[in-house]
């Protein structure tokens, strides 16, 4: 596994490869620059090599390559980061095996789709179940259990979207009923639905890319244009209710800066939307590669302590 190498390491491991700038160096050489990714994690690779680099350039986007190089400090980053010096680049042998490269949740994903029968079970209003019924069911339902919620930042694995939307729609109904005088129903149906546009809006194929609609719409444009499809096929579906679950997808993000088109104007947009936030931020608490204690998350721009108990 990619993490499991330490400094000093030579490597040669099948790995997803994505070239994120190539250019001259001020010496007249030529440099590529990038990630490389397998189920384990990932790390960021330097190329100089002029014959791997012209190799790399003609590359697509996202590529399941086999790498030569050894892992070594990054003196350009913040201490202790680590890089791939990469000294050669090929394309894998019929005899690789690529299966370790698509990361998987850690969670039983049986167990989650127990956890979603039973919010949906626990629902009382007869149309916001007939909703969720009809909406994950048939080919979306086989889809929405095994997508990823994410390109990189946050459940970024097979089977993220039905672990967070599932872990969301829990923790809101929990706040929700703490506070009260909140429609619970609307909320475990926002939180199972916030993020339903992601279905298409990220690939499932290798590497999680960005679809030509995710990239022009995004999940929040994306989920509510599908939601209300859905919504309008329904019959007799109240409007008042509609409008709230319409609105809590597309302020879940909280506000306009931080990517949602309206902010959040009701208890249970509110309710999702931090429980939606605080289930991401969690996650980065979740990506310790044992090397220190203290990790970089590029979602909060900053460095977390992860201390021995959230290792375990």
């Amino acid at each position: 596994m990619l993490m499991s190498y330490r400094m000093g390491d030579e490597i040669q491991h099948c790995v997803i490869l994505r070239v994120q700038k190539t250019g001259a160096s001020s010496n007249g050489g030529v440099f590529a620059r990038g990630s490389l990714q397998d189920n384990s994690g990932t790390l960021n690779f330097i190329c100089f090599e002029r014959e791997t680099v012209d190799f790399l350039k003609s590359l697509p986007n996202v590529s399941a390559i086999r790498i030569h190089g050894v892992l070594q400090a990054d003196r350009y980053a913040n201490e202790g980061t680590l890089q791939v010096v990469i000294s050669k680049a090929e394309h894998p042998a019929k005899e690789d095996s690529l299966e370790h490269l698509l990361p998987y949740s850690p969670k039983d994903l049986n167990q989650y789709k127990q956890y979603l029968e039973e919010l949906l079970v626990g629902i009382a209003k007869p149309h916001l179940k007939s909703l969720l019924r009809t909406i994950l069911s048939g080919v979306l339902y086989e889809k929405y259990v095994v997508h990823s919620a994410a390109m990189r930042l946050h459940h970024a694995y097979v089977g993220g979207l039905l672990e967070h939307s599932v872990d969301v729609a829990k923790l809101a109904k929990v706040i929700a009923l703490e506070i009260g005088n909140i429609d619970v129903d609307l909320v475990v149906a926002g939180g199972l639905l916030h993020d339903i546009g992601k279905l298409h809006e990220i690939s499932p194929a290798l590497g999680f890319e960005y679809t030509e609609k995710g990239k022009l719409l995004g999940h929040l444009s994306l989920g509510t244009m599908m939601l209300n499809r859905f919504i309008s096929q329904e019959k007799d579906f109240p409007q008042e209710d509609a409008l709230c679950l319409l609105h809590i997808l597309l302020s879940h993000h909280g506000s306009q800066d931080k990517g949602s088109p309206v902010a959040c104007a009701t208890k249970e947009s509110f309710v999702v939307h931090y429980a939606d936030e605080l289930n991401a931020i969690m996650t980065q608490f979740d990506v310790s590669d044992d090397r220190s204690n203290w990790q970089y998350s590029k979602m909060l721009n900053r460095y977390l302590r992860v201390t021995s108990q959230e290792k375990t």
